[in-house]
């Protein structure tokens, strides 16, 4: 385990964010989520005492996109379809 600590503060950032963790981790952080971990970051985390959650890049980004789809078709008229594929990572 990373942290030993209760999570009360969670830095949440989509996608390959992992480089981010430093900035929150200066921001006094117990726990990061984001969609990928590098070797370095897992490492960081640990030795900061932070939980490190790697939710997965497709994950992480598909509800954005969906939001953003939404957006646009409101705001231009244009049709969208979501086709989530399946993806294990």
């Amino acid at each position: 385990s990373a942290g030993d600590r209760p999570i009360q503060t969670i830095a949440w950032c989509t996608g390959a964010a992992q480089e981010y963790i430093e900035q929150a981790s200066a921001l006094g952080i117990d726990a990061f989520v984001s969609g990928e971990i590098s070797e370095h970051t897992f490492h960081f985390a640990k030795e900061a005492g932070i939980h490190y959650i790697a939710a997965g890049h497709h994950a992480t980004e598909r509800y954005g996109v969906q939001a953003l789809a939404a957006v646009i078709e409101k705001q231009f008229g244009v049709r969208q379809q979501f086709i989530d594929i399946p993806n294990p990572v």
